[in-house]
């Protein structure tokens, strides 16, 4: 008898007690983020004895018991890399529905107190100013609606502005994140790689790493790469962002708007990133300008586009309206050129942000300009009142139709009095009086215009009726203005606007299509971040069906550890007895 009996006991109770204390640290990291289940291996040591000529001839070999060759991560890395793949995706779509939903928080439509609401108000004070043009009350009213959708551009492009901004800070945050985790991963590079010159399996420290690494898949578009010592290598855009225990930096760069650019610290190169969240705050936030990129999303800038929808808005109401108004005359029966809105100078103006009802305008109201033609007095033929309001008329208009905008500028005239036109001067005749009147618009190229004056070789006249406002009369309007819609959006008009304007819609239209598109936009990206979250929840519930711990399973093994353990002390005890009647009882006949 010799002690190789205790021996394959005492490898037994080692194996046995490793696989529990790996079944204990499974079921410890149960709820633990990106822990990996992991398995003791087991395997037969080497048998007894080795065959050669010396060996006695006897039934063998002998086995010497268990041991564990290595503890094991149950890991799927097709998993892995589909899981990284998508979340790339998520991640971008994430970023994108983030602004959005912000975006729709901002524009707040519809509802009564969105901008087209303050838009409608604006509009009704002007149409209510036409059936009361000598009241005070109603004049105010119309410059304090003025006033409020001043305000309601102003906030509404602070909000937008703000957003941006925000947009941007998370650019400069994500960059300093990345920074922060591939250095994490070039560090855990060399851990592993000591552990693994030793002989030993770095699993926990291996989980560590691939979450940092799955953490990183969901910021910016990764491909990694694992080497024969267990490093990983992730490259960004064809480009090292980790080899081993080096790793490279990003940082940002701002551009002439304050906007950061993403760029390798080492070279200065732009970075090309096509996915993942950055990209997405990238994309929302605007001005990306990557060269590289083989694939510009639709939702490239949407916040500076919005921007830019508010400020085309603001200016076309800006422009349209003080084109209008100061064409007009207010109560004191003067045409005093007076804008609505103050006119800003200069190139690159957020009108947005800019837009504000003239002081004049708002220190006294009487100034505002609602009627477009003057009454005669029949016998004096002298300038009396108002009683049309086609310039308030024709500001209210413009909510719905931009042709009416376009009208031409009508003069007044008597029954009877001759008038001849000249360079769009009319000259009316009276009592020897000559009354010099102007046609605002283009009497060569428009037909309506060439209906309404009827020419003969020498001399105009313009067709008259009359219309009783007590012992008023003034001349017919045309029925309509001008058709053109390029004359209407600058294409022959000096002061129309003619760049950044709403070219093929009305005002109210405009301002509808735009919150649509918006809503549409956030549609999809729900739509499409909730697909993403489906996919990763089955690739997610996928690798836990590997890689996650089971309770019960684990409970099962523990007690399969634990028999296997006792049944290797009973071994060792049985062992321990008969060695003791070999050494103790033996050889005591006689004594």
């Amino acid at each position: 008898m010799s002690l190789f009996g205790m021996e394959i006991g005492k490898r037994s109770i080692m194996a046995q007690q490793t696989a529990l204390e790996v079944t204990g640290h499974n079921m410890a990291n149960a709820n633990t983020p990106g822990y990996t289940r992991q398995i003791p291996n087991l395997v037969t040591t080497i048998p007894y004895h080795t065959p050669a000529l010396t060996n006695s001839n006897k039934a063998g070999q002998l086995g010497t018991g268990v041991k564990v060759a290595d503890i094991e991560r149950i890991r799927d890395v097709f998993l892995d890399q589909q899981i990284r793949n998508e979340a790339k995706t998520a991640g971008y779509w994430d970023s994108i529905h983030d602004a959005l939903a912000k975006m729709e928080v901002i524009l707040n439509e519809p509802s009564s107190d969105g901008l087209r609401a303050v838009m409608d108000m604006y509009w009704e004070s002007w149409q209510d100013l036409t059936a009361y043009p000598e009241s005070e009350a109603v004049r105010s009213t119309v410059a304090q609606r003025g006033l409020a959708l001043a305000d309601a551009f102003n906030h509404m492009h602070k909000q937008l502005t703000e957003l941006r901004e925000d947009l941007n800070a998370s650019v400069e945050i994500k960059v300093n994140e990345i920074n922060t985790i591939t250095k994490q991963i070039s560090d855990l590079n060399a851990q592993i790689l000591n552990i693994q010159i030793a002989g030993k399996q770095p699993n926990d420290l291996e989980d560590k790493r691939d979450l940092l690494l799955d953490q990183l898949s969901q910021i910016i578009d990764i491909k990694t790469f694992t080497d024969h010592n267990g490093m990983v290598a992730v490259q960004l855009g064809g480009r090292t962002l980790v080899q081993g225990r080096d790793y490279t930096e990003l940082t940002t760069e701002q551009d002439s708007q304050g906007m950061h650019l993403v760029i390798w610290a080492d070279t200065k190169v732009r970075a090309r990133i096509e996915s993942g969240e950055l990209r997405g705050y990238l994309d929302a936030r605007g001005k990306t300008n990557l060269s590289q990129e083989k694939d510009p999303s639709e939702y490239r800038e949407i916040v500076p586009n919005l921007l830019d929808d508010l400020n085309k808005l603001a200016e076309t109401i800006i422009k349209r309206t003080n084109e209008i108004h100061k064409t007009g005359y207010n109560l004191d029966i003067n045409a005093e050129s007076l804008n609505f809105y103050e006119m800003p100078t200069g190139a690159n103006i957020e009108w947005a942000a800019i837009i504000k009802v003239e002081d004049a305008i708002l220190n006294d109201p009487m100034k505002i300009a609602a009627a477009e033609d003057p009454t005669f007095d029949p016998d004096t033929g002298e300038k009396i009142n108002f009683g049309d309001s086609r310039i308030a008329m024709a500001i209210a208009n413009l909510k719905h139709d931009y042709n009416s905008v376009g009208q031409v500028a009508q003069s007044g005239n008597l029954p009877g009095l001759p008038a001849t036109i000249s360079n769009k001067h009319i000259n009316i005749t009276y009592d020897n009086t000559v009354y010099n009147l102007i046609i605002d618009g283009d009497f060569d190229n428009n037909q309506q215009l060439a209906d309404a004056v009827q020419a003969e070789i020498d001399r105009h006249r313009l067709p008259i009726t009359v219309e009783m406002q007590g012992d008023r009369m003034v001349m017919s309007s045309f029925d309509k203005g001008f058709e053109s819609v390029e004359w209407f959006w600058g294409a022959t008009s000096d002061t129309a606007p003619t760049s950044g304007s709403i070219s093929d819609a009305t005002v109210d239209d405009f301002w509808r299509s735009v919150c649509a598109n918006i809503g549409v936009r956030s549609q999809e990206s729900v739509r499409m971040l909730d697909n993403q979250i489906v996919l990763l929840s089955e690739l997610t519930n996928k690798k836990e069906a590997v890689s996650g711990v089971n309770l019960d399973e684990e409970v099962i093994n523990m007690i399969k550890f634990q028999h296997a353990y006792n049944a290797a002390s009973r071994f060792i005890t049985t062992m321990d007895e008969a060695i003791d009647v070999i050494v103790n009882r033996m050889g005591l006949v006689g004594r």
